[in-house]
Parts: C-alpha cells; sequence; structure tokens
C-alpha cells in the first residue's frame, strides 16, 4: 500500500510538471470545435437549409411519345407517331409557400445547436469544477498526513521519555494510513470526471485533464426571479424551438390554403401524319398540332379541412409545451437556489467551526506535548479539522455547481 501511495504522489508530482493545467475556457473552446454532436446537428441544421430549392421548383414537364399499333385514318392520312408534352404550375405563390414552411422548420433545428451547447457547458463546467474538489481534497489530506506526521514524532518523543503509550504513535500511523488510502480513492475518482470532459472535447477517453486549481471563493448568485421568466419565455433556445414549431405551424397553414387553390397546365400535342397515296386531297399528309390548357380543380375538400385542424391542434399543443417547459425550469432554479443556499451556510458553518478548532487545537498539542495528555482529543479535533477543510472547499465547489445548473436555463 505505501509503494501504492508514493507511486500515486509521484505521479501527481510528474502530472505537474509533464500535463499542463487546463483553464476552464480553454476547455469549453475545444468542445464548441470538436464535440461530434454539436458537429452533427451543425450539419443537420445546412442538411435542413437545402430542402428549401427542392421544394421551391415546378413540376417537371412532362413527355410522352406514342405509335399507333391501330393507326388512326384521317382524311389526310393516317397517324404514325404521337408526341405530347405538358407542364403544370401550381397557384401563385404556392412554391415560395412551401419554401417557407421548411426553412422555418430549418430555423428550429438552428435552436437545438444553442441548447446543445448549454448542455456541454454544464457538463464541462461540473466535471472540472469536480475536478477541481478532488485536487483540493488532496492537497488538503496531504497537508494533514504531515500535520498527523508531526503528531508521530511528538508521541514517538513521549513515549521514549515513559510520559505516554506506544498505542498513541499506532494510533496515529493508523490515521495516516487511512488518509493515504483517501488519497487513493479521490485519484481513482478523477478517471470519471476526466472522461466526462475528454468525451465532450472528443479526446482520447483515458487522457488525463489535470484542472487549473486557482484558488477560488464561493461563487455570486444574483438572480431576479421574475426577469429570468421573461428571459427563458422569449429567449431560452429550447423555448424558442417551440416558436418557430408554432411559426411552421402557421407557413403550413398558408400553404394548405394554396393547395386548396386549382392548378393549371400547359401543353401540346404533334401527330406525325403519312399522307394517302389513294387520293390527293388538299393539305394531304399535314401533321396535327394541338396546344391545350390543362386545370386541375381541387373539389375534394376533407384533406384541406383535416390539416387546418391538424395545424391549429399542433399550436395549441407547442403553446402548452411551452407553458409546461418554462414553469418546469422556472421550478427548477427555485431548487438550485435552495442547493446554492445551503452551500453559503455549509461554507459559513466550517469556517467557523475552523477557527474555533485552530485554537483549540494550538492548545491540546502544547497540552500532549508537556504533560503527554489529551491525546485522543488531539487526534479527534485535527481530523475534525480535517473535515472541516473539506467541507470548504466542498461548499465552494457546490455554490458553483448550483449556478451552473442555474446558468443550463439562463445563460444564453
Amino acid at each position: 500500500m505505501k509503494t501504492k501511495y508514493i507511486a500515486i504522489l509521484l505521479a501527481l508530482m510528474a502530472s505537474t510538471f509533464t500535463v499542463k493545467a487546463q483553464t476552464l475556457d480553454s476547455l469549453l473552446k475545444k468542445a464548441y470545435d470538436k464535440n461530434p454532436a454539436l458537429k452533427a446537428l451543425q450539419l443537420e441544421y445546412e442538411a435542413a437549409l437545402q430542402k428549401g430549392p427542392q421544394v421551391s421548383q415546378l413540376p417537371d414537364p412532362t413527355v410522352g411519345v406514342g405509335v399507333p399499333i391501330l393507326p388512326v385514318e384521317t382524311r389526310l392520312g393516317s397517324q404514325n407517331l404521337i408526341i405530347s408534352a405538358s407542364q403544370m404550375f401550381p397557384w401563385f405563390g404556392t412554391l415560395k409557400a412551401k419554401e417557407d414552411v421548411v426553412l422555418t422548420m430549418a430555423k428550429s433545428k438552428y435552436e437545438r445547436i444553442a441548447a446543445e451547447r448549454l448542455d456541454i457547458d454544464y457538463q464541462i463546467k461540473t466535471a472540472f469544477f469536480n475536478l477541481y474538489l478532488l485536487q483540493e481534497q488532496q492537497k488538503i489530506i496531504q497537508k494533514n498526513i504531515r500535520i498527523f506526521e508531526t503528531i508521530e514524532k511528538v508521541a514517538l518523543a513521549k513515549v521514549e521519555s515513559g510520559k505516554s503509550i506506544a498505542s498513541d504513535v499506532l494510533t496515529v500511523r493508523i490515521k495516516v494510513a487511512e488518509l493515504k488510502q483517501q488519497i487513493l480513492i479521490l485519484e481513482e475518482r478523477k478517471q470519471g470526471f476526466s472522461a466526462s470532459i475528454n468525451k465532450e472535447i472528443n479526446n482520447p477517453i483515458t487522457d488525463t485533464i489535470q484542472v487549473d486549481t486557482t484558488k477560488i471563493t464561493l461563487a455570486e448568485l444574483a438572480y431576479d426571479l421574475e426577469q429570468i421568466k421573461q428571459k427563458i419565455e422569449s429567449n431560452h433556445p429550447l423555448i424558442k424551438q417551440l416558436d418557430w414549431n408554432i411559426e411552421a405551424s402557421n407557413k403550413a397553414l398558408d400553404l394548405n390554403a394554396l393547395d386548396g387553390k386549382p392548378t393549371f397546365g400547359i401543353g401540346i400535342d404533334y401527330g406525325l401524319v403519312n399522307g394517302r397515296i389513294d387520293a390527293i386531297p388538299a393539305n394531304n399528309g399535314r401533321d396535327i398540332l394541338i396546344p391545350k390548357v390543362m386545370v386541375s380543380i381541387p373539389i375534394y375538400r376533407k384533406k384541406y379541412t383535416a390539416k387546418k385542424q391538424e395545424e391549429e391542434l399542433k399550436q395549441q399543443a407547442f403553446e402548452l409545451q411551452k407553458e409546461s417547459l418554462t414553469n418546469q425550469m422556472m421550478s427548477s432554479i427555485q431548487g438550485y437556489e435552495s442547493e446554492y443556499e445551503s452551500a453559503k451556510l455549509m461554507y459559513e458553518l466550517a469556517n467557523k467551526q475552523i477557527e474555533i478548532s485552530n485554537s483549540a487545537y494550538d492548545i491540546l498539542l502544547t497540552d500532549y506535548s508537556s504533560k503527554g495528555k489529551r491525546f485522543d482529543e488531539l487526534m479527534k479535533l485535527q481530523s475534525d479539522i480535517n473535515r472541516y477543510e473539506i467541507a470548504i472547499v466542498n461548499a465552494i465547489v457546490q455554490s458553483y455547481l448550483a449556478k451552473f445548473k442555474i446558468d443550463r436555463l439562463t445563460d444564453f
């Protein structure tokens, strides 16, 4: 176990020199550039834009060729070949309306990119600060190990002078072994958070992430709930996505109205006529040319009525989804604010506890050094100080995690 602990310490020291600590901003920038899910959504959006030209074109013209098996005999000869061509035209504005529908739906997809960025921000920030927490916990424990080793030296001196018993030394060594084991456990836990960041920045999943350990203080949180609600209702990507869905539905209603209008077509039929040989009438063998105009009248109206009802129902559903989503977000924010306030109280309490404990520790250490008494109290108090120091950094990180949860719903 000792060998493993030393190896971990050496690895930690080596990582300081071989792995450059990364800042939160640099990791976020990498994620924006390399995250595959974000790239996929960008490509989906660009692909959706390509639907515009697909639906805004006229239908292809129709050309037909026919060879009569039983030729039609006319006064000027027999028809041996018939060629026809036609082109249909939708009602005025229909093609533009179709393009408007698909482009509006593409805008809805674009909002998914913004929503995905919020999720990526949250995932990286959360993993980053959990790594920071684990690194700080390791530092605190290492510092406390050194303090317990100092106590061990005092205990050894007291045993040698006959003012204490050997079990005091063993008790300290057990405590040191426990703390070293905690460092190993924390090192293992760091792998999970590194993997989370690597996933977001598209790095090999086993790469080591060393975060910038600049000291931080409690996060600041100042929000006006009414302003937040207005901001969410007007600008949150998921809400805007629903707004674009409603807009697309309105465009679909316009298109449905135009689809209910007649469509027109023009065409021409050409017939190749072989002249008669049994007689020579005037214009013998003259070909046939028939220009034509076509109209398609949408007389079956149920499908247009049903489409109108479908879009109106979809709009009602989207409005309710917006209301539900906003309520859900506001409820979550209230919960996250409570988490922040709890972290703040934990921070204040731990600071008070450690301030008092440090004063008491000096008294107990002096007492044990001079008289060899109150060893158990000294050990317990130093363990408590270790716990309070960890509680402080934990409260700081929890305050940021609560803030990040709120940012995920408001920072857009």
